[in-house]
């Protein structure tokens, strides 16, 4: 009987070392494949910046209502909305794009306004930002084109940058809004 029971403890010990040992493969394995701090994507000044070069956005400003507070080692902070509205057949238009106070010392956003063609068409970049500051906006954009009356699917696409000299892009949010054409 205690023969068994041994046994069973040294069958139960070796499955878990087992499960330890494939966890372990599993982590090197996606590290080996994902481990890298940043994707090298030249751009057109053949720097690593996904074909856009990486400025500060002249147009981004401070805003006053907000304190600079103290931050501690997080993530990005990025504000949701649900619709833009713009006027028809006219390319400029009042937007509030900022990048949060929250994100000093951190993160750079830069902010993509993207409409859907539907039925697999992909996307029409209507605007593309340049690097917007911590606790700036961006206030007033002109669209690639104007655009007929009407309520459109479209996506802000906000793409955050690590305030390092290489400004190392990180994970992405895309924001499902409406356009309001009236």
């Amino acid at each position: 009987m205690r023969r068994k029971s041994r046994l069973f403890l040294l069958l139960i010990l070796l499955l878990f070392l087992l499960l330890f040992l494939i966890m372990i493969g599993i982590l090197l394995v996606q590290r080996a494949r994902y481990g890298r701090d940043r994707i090298e994507i030249p751009g057109p000044s053949g720097g690593m910046s996904g074909g856009v070069d990486l400025v500060l956005d002249p147009d981004a400003e401070e805003d006053p209502r907000h304190e600079n507070n103290d931050n501690a080692e997080r993530g990005v902070v990025i504000a949701g909305r649900e619709s833009v509205t713009v006027s028809a057949d006219k390319r400029e238009a009042a937007v509030d794009f900022f990048n949060p106070d929250e994100n000093a010392q951190l993160y750079y956003l830069t902010f993509e306004l993207r409409l859907y063609g539907g039925d697999g068409q992909g996307y029409e970049v209507l605007y593309t930002s340049g690097l917007v500051e911590p606790g700036k906006h961006i206030r007033r954009i002109t669209l690639s084109r104007s655009l007929e009356k009407g309520v459109y699917e479209a996506v802000i696409h906000v793409q955050p940058y690590r305030m390092n000299e290489e400004k190392t892009p990180t994970n992405n949010a895309d924001m499902r809004i409406r356009l309001i054409v009236d």
